[in-house]
């Protein structure tokens, strides 16, 4: 998060450098008022008038320097959150898919979400106020001590027990603000597996249940947030207690200072407006510098929500499959489970090739090394003769598509669901659909491919879903079809049909795994393999 938060520092300075004109303007009235008391008193009316005309002009100028504060604020808030949202989205994205598949993606929901909420209200926000009391005490402090530095003084002494008070409760509501953290990731992932369950729950009458547990999950979050509130109260009431009673006690000094004559009638005014820029931007220091500290634990939770556990440098390239890919003495293990052993297979090049085997037998682990998910535990995967483990992900990626049980589909149209947002000719596009054998279906709809996909495609068969993957891949012309139980949850009709499609299609490998095997097109594949007992048996 480091790189977002530097890319944040020029708006950040041109805000406050805008800032530090409106309150340098601010300064120059309340002398200058000093000056118009001063000049009133001694019967001064030529002076009065001269320096009327000026605190005249430095109002407006305060006008005009008042919107472009309020401009450079909301670009400096806008650019931060922007930066740092899609840095840490880039970042999400460069995460190793099976990394990321084996970890709850409540994490990243909640670090989007919640966490995002937290940084942009106590640091991003924080960090502009505390330039502002800064700049605000800086100005203040150059005025009095221009009068008065014994005045200047007794703020200066507050300001310093202040600033002392806001570092001693900055640890513990850094520990209590990243608690928070951890209890609003449960939270999320909580509420994303209710409601993706909430049929299961209706039908079994959880209700109750889901209920309890709810109300316990908010009271835990809602608890924790009545800590962290409640040490802002106690300290926030200490530094009121401090200022208000200093206050007093510097403005009854400088009266009798005045009766004294040692300082004009002006002067008092000038030292009482003032001695709050002095006093109160320190309040507010003593509030935020806890809060921003507080988020420091979030940054790093989110750092390390980024991180991958395998960072093997790819240094070759790819832009096509010519020839086959090889499996030489390949072993995987998840940690000390060994599920594959030795394997050593060829799949050639435009063949296709059916894989079968016992539910937990490796199919699925056979899978995802061919998809680059995972490098082998030992031995090599060779495609056209280089090391897989050496090819750069988004090239392999680029050449290969996948077809899963559960396809996903954008809120768009059709055609931006089989183009993927990216540009064909309406002939590529027109031959892929017939290809996929989704002709039939968009000449059914009454917009074709501009009819609108909503919610997943809940609106169209899952049938559909599958052709419309097909099409998408056939459209990238990907020279390998990755399908992983796609036909699990289908019509065995329709699951039939779009197994046809696949095996007529010319010069793409075709790797289907699957418990579901149908007779009358097992004879069509080049070769069945069947995974069990952690090896590879192939059937011709």
């Amino acid at each position: 998060m480091k790189k977002s938060i530097s890319r944040s520092w020029p708006y950040l300075l041109l805000a406050l450098a805008v800032l530090t004109i409106v309150v340098s303007l601010e300064g120059y009235i309340t002398i200058k008022m000093m000056t118009i008391v001063d000049a009133a008193l001694a019967g001064q009316l030529d002076m009065l008038k001269a320096e009327a005309f000026k605190i005249s002009i430095a109002i407006s100028m305060t006008l005009i320097f008042g919107i472009l504060t309020s401009y450079t604020r909301g670009l400096y808030l806008y650019k931060s959150l922007v930066n740092i949202k899609m840095d840490y989205v880039e970042g999400l994205f460069d995460k190793n898919i099976n990394e990321f598949q084996a970890e709850n993606n409540a994490i990243y929901l909640s670090a989007i979400t919640n966490d995002m909420n937290s940084i942009e209200k106590n640091y991003f926000e924080g960090i502009y106020s505390v330039g502002n009391s800064f700049i605000a005490f800086i100005v203040a402090f150059i005025v009095i001590a221009s009068v008065s530095p014994m005045v200047l003084f007794l703020g200066a002494s507050i300001s310093i027990v202040s600033g002392l008070l806001a570092i001693a409760v900055a640890k513990p509501l850094q520990r209590h603000e990243k608690q928070r953290s951890d209890l609003f990731q449960g939270y999320t992932s909580y509420i994303k597996e209710v409601l993706s369950a909430f049929q299961i729950v209706k039908a079994n009458n959880l209700d109750d249940k889901v209920r309890e547990d709810f109300s316990n999950k908010s009271k835990d979050i809602q608890e924790k947030r009545f800590i962290i509130d409640r040490i802002h109260t106690y300290i926030l009431s200490l530094q009121s207690f401090l200022m208000n009673g200093s206050f007093i006690v510097i403005m009854i000094i400088t009266c009798l200072m005045a009766l004294r004559g040692t300082i004009t009638a002006g002067a008092v005014i000038l030292i009482i407006n003032n001695m709050s820029r002095v006093i109160y931007p320190l309040r507010e220091l003593g509030e935020w510098f806890p809060k921003i500290f507080s988020v420091k634990g979030i940054f790093e939770k989110m750092d390390a929500s980024l991180q991958n556990q395998e960072n093997y440098l790819e240094t070759i390239g790819m832009d096509a499959f010519n020839e086959c890919i090889e499996f030489k003495d390949v072993s995987f293990a998840y940690g000390d489970k060994v599920v594959l052993s030795n394997i050593n297979l060829s799949l050639k090049r435009s063949e296709k090739y059916l894989i079968i085997g016992p539910s937990g037998g490796g199919k699925s682990t056979l899978l995802k090394l061919l998809r680059k998910y995972f490098n082998p535990t030992k031995g090599q995967i060779l495609i056209d003769g280089k090391n897989l483990k050496d090819i750069k992900k988004r090239d392999y990626f680029n050449i290969l598509a996948n077809i899963e049980q559960e396809v996903f589909l954008f809120e768009d149209s059709l055609r931006n669901n089989i183009c993927l947002y990216k540009e064909y000719g309406e002939d590529e596009i027109e031959l892929a659909i017939e290809r996929a054998g989704l002709s039939q279906f968009v000449k059914s709809l009454p917009e074709g491919l501009d009819t609108m996909i909503y919610d997943n495609g809940k609106n169209i068969s899952g049938g559909e879903r599958s052709r419309v993957a097909i099409a998408r891949g056939l459209l990238a012309k990907s020279d390998i079809i990755f399908l992983d139980e796609a036909f699990a949850s289908l019509d065995a009709q329709v699951a039939r049909e779009i197994e046809e499609t696949l095996l007529e299609l010319e010069d793409i490998t075709i790797v289907n795994v699957s418990h579901v095997l149908f007779e009358e097109t097992k004879d069509r594949y080049d070769k069945v393999l069947v995974v069990k007992d952690k090896s590879v048996l192939g059937q011709g």
